[in-house]
């Protein structure tokens, strides 16, 4: 069992002593809240490392109470799942667009929910939920078999920037250099992706609407296991800017500071320091344009 515990907010007592028994199967401790108040205050107060979150609760609707606790600089991010009982295509939509995992209430609810809350909390569900593993049988030891050819697992990175276009045409390239690429289209978007299926590096634009590239960058470092996750910057600014590239590279610890419109050799370069880029398709092409 693992020492990790778990939040269950919602207003069904009935649902959350359902949720308790399953959960206690896997950590150590659960806490519980009956309304959104109680979940912000056990979130400052308990630090769980996972939330499960209905969305329609009193004293704050799930979704707001989600938004108010990453706006928080004093709380470290969280990672959510929403269990609700809503499937209409708006409260969908807008769990999407905050890059938070929803799951619709049914007959199958903990079915669902179980290998969500292995992969986030690194546990193993055969061995979680108390399996029993049957004893070797004394059999001879049969002739090696050459394993199946397993598929390359590729660096996953997480693109963030507010322009469609320029997110589209760096799922192109990067996925063309074998690199699985996530997008987002805003800070708090991506915080949360980052929180719930942490990538193997981030590059996010400065300037944002929704939330700048610094405070993205300042929350990732409040997690600790994303502390260290290697960053890059990418900005508009018309001229170089020093000042921001030694608080960046100094205060942040971002593996470099570009400029737009982007050099996508110079990305490539900063990004085979931390993860494998094949980029001889791209130089390929670049051979093709120039002919």
């Amino acid at each position: 069992m693992s020492k990790k515990s778990i939040l269950i907010a919602d207003d069904d007592a009935t649902f959350r002593l359902a949720m308790v028994k399953r959960c206690r199967t896997l950590v150590s401790q659960v806490l519980t809240a009956a309304d959104g108040a109680q979940a912000m205050q056990s979130v400052s107060q308990d630090r769980p490392d996972l939330m499960i979150l209905d969305i329609n609760m009193p004293s704050g609707n799930g979704l707001d109470v989600a938004e108010r606790l990453l706006q928080d600089p004093k709380i470290p991010p969280v990672p959510v799942i929403f269990c609700t009982g809503r499937s209409d295509p708006e409260t969908l939509e807008r769990c999407r667009s905050l890059g938070a995992i929803c799951v619709v209430k049914d007959g199958d609810t903990w079915s669902k929910l179980l290998p969500v809350i292995c992969r986030i909390l690194g546990l193993t569900a055969d061995i979680a939920v108390g399996t029993p593993i049957p004893a070797p049988a004394l059999v001879p030891t049969p002739a090696p078999v050459p394993e199946p050819h397993k598929p390359k697992t590729l660096p996953r990175l997480l693109f963030v920037d507010d322009d469609p276009d320029l997110r589209r045409a760096m799922q192109i390239r990067l996925r063309a250099c074998e690199v699985d690429v996530v997008v987002a289209g805003n800070a708090m978007q991506a915080l949360w992706m980052a929180v719930n299926d942490a990538p193997d590096i981030v590059v996010t634009d400065y300037y944002m609407p929704q939330g700048s590239g610094e405070y993205l960058i300042s929350r990732l470092r409040a997690v600790p296991s994303l502390k260290d996750l290697p960053a890059i910057l990418l900005t508009g600014a018309g001229t170089r800017d020093f000042a921001m590239e030694r608080r960046f590279l100094g205060e942040y610890n971002v593996s470099a500071v570009l400029y737009k419109p982007l050099n996508f050799d110079a990305l490539l370069e900063t990004l085979s320091r931390s993860i494998p880029v094949n980029a001889d398709v791209w130089k390929a092409a670049s051979k093709m344009r120039r002919r």
